[in-house]
C-alpha cells in the first residue's frame, strides 16, 4: 500500500496539482501579502511533513547509495508548487523549471545550509547531487524527492515506516490541494 501512495498516487497527483496550480494562480495577487502569508504556512506544513518523509528515508539510505537511479537524469526536479509554495515572488511560474537554480537551493544559501558543498557533482544527475549526497537540506528539496520510494527502498522499511509514511504522503497530498485552493483564490478572490 505504501508503494502505492508513494508512485503512482503521488505523481498522478502532483503533476495534476502543479499544472492546475500554475494555471489557476494569479501571477501578482498571488505575491501580495495576504497570499504570501498564506503561501508561508503552507510552507511550515510542508517542511514539517518532508522532515517527517526524511527521517524514514534515513533507515534505507544505504539502498538509495548503491543505485541511484531516482536521481539520474538532468530534468529539473522543482515543480511550479514547489518553487511558489517555497517563494511567491519567484520568477520560475512554468510547469517545470528550464533555466536558473531551484529556490531550495537559493534559501540554502542564503541560510549557509548547503550540504556536501566541497564533494564533487554526481555526473548525468540532478544538478544538487553530489557524490556524498544532495546538497539541499530534506526540506528544502522538491517535494517528489522525498515522496518517490522504489521498490527495493519500500522493502527496507519497516511496518512502522510505512505506516509512517503513509500518513505523510497523505498529508503532503493534502498540502498540494490547498496549493491549488490558493491559487484559485488568488485569482478569483474567494
Amino acid at each position: 500500500m505504501f508503494l502505492f501512495y508513494s508512485r503512482p498516487l503521488f505523481r498522478a497527483w502532483e503533476i495534476f496539482c502543479n499544472h492546475a496550480a500554475r494555471l489557476l494562480a494569479h501571477k501578482e495577487r498571488m505575491r501580495s501579502v495576504r497570499f504570501s502569508r498564506e503561501w508561508a504556512e503552507l510552507n511550515r506544513k510542508r517542511m514539517a511533513i518532508q522532515q517527517g518523509l526524511g527521517r524514514i528515508s534515513n533507515s534505507h539510505a544505504h539502498v538509495c547509495a548503491q543505485c541511484g537511479h531516482c536521481c539520474k537524469g538532468m530534468r529539473e526536479r522543482d515543480a511550479f508548487l514547489d518553487r511558489v509554495i517555497q517563494d511567491p515572488h519567484t520568477e520560475q511560474l512554468g510547469a517545470r523549471r528550464r533555466t536558473g537554480e531551484m529556490v531550495g537551493l537559493r534559501i540554502a544559501q542564503a541560510q549557509g545550509r548547503v550540504l556536501h558543498q566541497d564533494a564533487p557533482k554526481a555526473q548525468g544527475c540532478c544538478n544538487e547531487l553530489t557524490c556524498a549526497g544532495c546538497r539541499l537540506p530534506q526540506e528544502l528539496r522538491p517535494m517528489q524527492c522525498l515522496a518517490y520510494f522504489c521498490g527495493a527502498a519500500a522493502k527496507a522499511l519497516s511496518q512502522q515506516e510505512c505506516e509512517e509514511g503513509i500518513r505523510l504522503l497523505k498529508a503532503l497530498l493534502r498540502l498540494q490541494w490547498q496549493g491549488v485552493q490558493l491559487a484559485f483564490r488568488s485569482r478569483f478572490g474567494r
